[in-house]
Order: C-alpha cells, then structure tokens, then sequence
C-alpha cells in the first residue's frame, strides 16, 4: 500500500512539473473567471490604452515588476507598485478591419515579485497577439505597424525597436513570398497642418522602405508613399488636442505594408 501511495505522489508531481514547464514559455495562460476581474469602470486610465502587441508578447513568468512596467506600463487600476501582488490592465487590440477589442489583462506576482501568472478574463483576446501569418496569394495582404512604435515623436528615424518590428516583417515576408511586390504606406494622425502630415508621413514611409532593403528586400521589390493624415481608422472629434485625445488618435498613426506575390506569367 505504501509503494500505491509513492508511486501516486511521484505521478502527480510529474503531472505537476510538466505543467508548470509547459506555462514557463508562454505570453498568457488560460482566461481566468470574470468575477476575478476589477470592474473596467474602477480603471484609473479611463478606456484603457492602445498597448504595443510586441510588448505584450514579450510577457513571460519570471519578469519582474520592473520589466513588466516597461513593457506594459503601470497597472491602470489602484492597486498600488510596492507589495502587491496584482497588477490590472485594459487594452485595446486589433482584431482586424480597423476595428479593435477592449480586453482585460492581469498579471499574477509571487513573494519575490516575479509574475507567476499571465490571464485574461476572455480567452479569445490571447488569440489576437498570435502574429498574423502572410499567406502568398494574388490579393495583397497588409500589415499595420505602429508608427509610435516605429518612430519617436514627430520623427522619421526608425527607432531601435522599430527596426526590430521591420526585421521580422522582412523575415515573414521571405519567408512566405517567392517574389514579392512590396508598397509600404505612411499615414498620421490630424495633429499639425495637412501638408507637414503629408511629408512626415512620406518621410516615414521611406524609412520603412530603406529598412526592407536593408534586410536584403531587393530595392525594385518595394515602393512607398505617404497619404499623410487620409483613411483614419479612428475618429475622435474634440478639437483642443489633449494627452488623451493624442492617445485615442493612435491607430491613425500607422504605416502600412502591402505584399503581393508578383506573377510569373
């Protein structure tokens, strides 16, 4: 009975060992029950916030609380930085279409402070930080880059992270296209005049094109322009510009990139 007994506790500890390897790896666990959630009205940053999906898919177990405030930024509810062991967040991500889904992120510390556990309160809000896969076809397929994330403020020069974000993009695209036809867009938001948007975004464009071909893109494989501050995906219509009209003016601030697997014909 006793060898019954010590084989079932070497089994579950096992079971036990395993699981927590498998979360060590991993951006996000499970969604967690709702009521385990704050309410979204309690949020100190009203609405939430347009965070950066690289970021976010830096999240490991094991950061601290320092690493995790510089990827995410400080929680947006109450909970205080020192000594608690939950941090609350309200993003909003892109799901396609211009549109985007407002989701609930907790992260879970241990007595030593290192996240231990990684939720969402719906699970369907982890499978849009899956990297949209570019699938060669005759119809282009399109990938929005965060121009606050590309760039600093009123800048044109990639920043590192940036040119971190064009890397991967080159990466995907040999990857998945034999002979690319390339456009790279550059949109911005309404802030400042209409023809100082129109260059900046221009300028912003070229940069992401220069970026391509230096991750070995051929040059005549990749054009670009800049449409300034037309096709706004967001509209926010107070007229005195203020930090939090600027943050809901976000998504405007994009570049596009457009990839089409030429014919052979």
């Amino acid at each position: 009975m006793h060898n019954s007994i010590r084989r079932n506790m070497v089994r579950a500890l096992g079971i036990a060992g395993l699981t927590v390897l498998g979360l060590q790896g991993c951006a996000t666990e499970n969604a967690r029950e709702g009521n385990a959630f704050p309410d979204p009205g309690d949020a100190w940053v009203e609405g939430g916030t347009y965070v950066n999906l690289e970021n976010l898919r830096k999240m490991r177990v094991g950061i601290s609380k320092d690493q995790v405030r510089g990827l995410l930024g400080s929680p947006h509810f109450s909970e205080g930085l020192i000594g608690v062991h939950e941090w609350n967040y309200i993003f909003h991500l892109p799901q396609g279409g211009g549109s985007y889904r407002v989701c609930q992120y907790q992260v879970g510390f241990d007595d030593d402070m290192l996240a231990e556990g990684l939720h969402w309160r719906d699970g369907e809000c982890a499978a849009l930080l899956e990297p949209p896969s570019l699938e060669a076809s005759s119809e282009p397929q399109r990938m929005t880059l965060a121009a606050d994330t590309l760039f600093d403020f009123d800048s044109s020069g990639l920043t590192h992270e940036g040119q971190q974000e064009v890397a991967a993009l080159a990466e995907r695209i040999r990857e998945t296209f034999a002979s690319p036809d390339i456009v790279v867009i550059g949109y911005t938001d309404r802030i400042g005049s209409e023809a100082y948007n129109l260059t900046l975004s221009e300028q912003r464009a070229a940069a992401v094109r220069r970026a391509l071909i230096n991750q070995s893109v051929s040059p005549g494989a990749v054009r670009s322009m800049g449409l300034g501050e037309g096709h706004p995906v967001v509209d926010c219509p107070a007229s005195r510009v203020t930090p939090q009209v600027k943050a809901c003016l976000r998504p405007n601030r994009r570049v596009e990139v457009e990839v089409t697997e030429r014919s052979t014909l």
